[in-house]
């Protein structure tokens, strides 16, 4: 089973601005693998299916995953780029420290 809707693979494309579909299973585990590396970085054991219905967390996952299909191979030097694309980083960190401010509250 797949992270995104059908609709939301759709708009992820046309975010990247991609309109063949030669690399859909390039772009689907790209998906899976950032929504996974998001999801951990908010809170360690959740799962990205946790977050997905949040618009921060599908665009961060848009983002991120535009980032590295674009970037993909350009460099073998990971002091290149950040780890997180400008702007997911500030979206982690906003969820993330909601959800400690809501498990304080129980």
């Amino acid at each position: 089973m797949s992270l995104l809707t059908d609709d939301q693979f759709a708009t992820l494309k046309l975010y990247c601005k991609i309109d063949q579909d030669f690399d859909d299973d390039i772009l689907k585990n790209l998906v899976d693998s950032t929504g996974l590396e998001i999801a951990r970085a908010i809170q360690a054991d959740s799962t990205p299916a946790t977050f997905i219905n949040d618009p921060r967390f599908l665009i961060a996952l848009m983002k991120q995953v535009k980032e590295d299909y674009y970037q993909r191979g350009l460099t073998s030097d990971s002091s290149y780029r950040a780890e997180l694309a400008n702007g997911v980083e500030d979206i982690v960190n906003q969820m993330r420290a909601e959800l400690s401010d809501n498990d304080e509250i129980d």
